[in-house]
């Protein structure tokens, strides 16, 4: 829970004052007592409740008092929102050949397909997945689709060697499959129609629609995309080379995983960016994306609560001050 206006929760002061307040105003009450009567002939002349009990009333009104001040600083609480239906998650992945490498184990590819499938299994029954695939190209692999067992199917298991990677081109393929189902939004939506997660482990090798501008394009659609970097400064693949008598040979090529492209598409579009030099973090990565893709943060306002208890324990001690003493205070 917090506070819009918290500097108003220094209203709460009134409470011990009032505590103080009535301390005296009870010991003077006694005091007046003991004056005009004796001790031992107060039970026949008033009755009141005996011991502690007879403070009911003045607790009551108190807590109270405290719900009202509360209520002053505007209590709110945070909860999740999912009052959309049927959202669309793009999973797009870069199959291009430096996701080959094994920095990420077993392979960038296989631990991001892996990851995958954990977050098309907690992600709520009616969002629908599509799966797409890039390198040189895109492809759309599995449409969208609520069938979370095809969506699993179509994942990639294998890269496209020597391939290149379209980034520029899959953002804006990614974006027009989810709005061609869920529609177009606008800018800052809490509840957009559908989310772009992108994989890919590098900056655009091949020409073609450049990231920045796709982002942009998918900003204007009010798509958020996270992106997700697999890889680590270390990566290398080994591709076989042909070489001039007609034999091959077994070549070490570093790719070192490059997120700056990545983490510029993400700011641009208002999603998240994320990196995984390893399969623990990429799991991570992946169950950080299943709580929050697609849900939005409210604030509700618990002015209304506390006024109500307010009233109900200030109404009840002055019920009971009312039944017991015949007074109200």
């Amino acid at each position: 829970m917090r506070f819009a206006s918290p500097d108003m929760l220094v209203a709460l002061l009134l409470v011990p004052a009032a505590v103080a307040g009535y301390l005296l105003l009870e010991s003077r009450r006694t005091k007046r007592s003991a004056n005009w009567s004796r001790p031992a002939l107060l039970p026949s002349i008033a009755s009141r409740p005996p011991g502690a009990i007879r403070h009911v009333p003045a607790v009551l009104f108190l807590i109270g008092l405290t719900f009202l001040l509360v209520g002053f600083a505007k209590p709110q609480r945070s909860f999740v929102s999912r009052d959309h239906a049927g959202a669309i998650v793009a999973l797009t992945f870069d199959v291009s050949g430096s996701m080959a490498a094994d920095d990420v184990a077993p392979t960038r590819i296989a631990a991001a397909r892996r990851a995958a499938i954990q977050l098309i299994n907690e992600l709520p029954a009616n969002d629908q997945v599509a799966v797409l695939t890039f390198a040189d190209k895109v492809s759309l692999v599995v449409a969208p689709t609520t069938d979370r067992a095809k969506a699993i199917a179509g994942l990639p298991t294998t890269v496209t060697t020597n391939g290149g990677s379209a980034l520029g081109e899959a953002i804006e393929e990614a974006v027009a499959v989810v709005t061609q189902v869920g529609g177009k939004s606008h800018s800052g939506n809490p509840h957009p129609p559908g989310a772009v997660v992108f994989l890919s482990d590098g900056a655009q090798t091949v020409p073609g629609p450049q990231p920045q501008d796709a982002a942009e394009h998918a900003l204007v659609s009010g798509i958020p995309i996270d992106t997700v970097s697999v890889g680590t400064p270390n990566g290398i693949v080994s591709q076989v080379i042909p070489l001039t008598n007609g034999q091959t040979a077994l070549q070490k090529i570093p790719v070192p995983v490059d997120s700056t492209a990545l983490e510029e598409v993400s700011q641009v579009t208002n999603g998240t960016f994320f990196t995984a030099g390893s399969a623990a973090q990429l799991s991570r990565v992946y169950k950080n994306l299943g709580s929050h893709i697609l849900r939005s943060r409210r604030e509700h306002e618990l002015n209304r609560v506390t006024a109500a208890l307010a009233l109900v324990f200030i109404f009840a001690g002055v019920a009971l001050s009312g039944l017991w003493y015949s007074r109200l205070a």
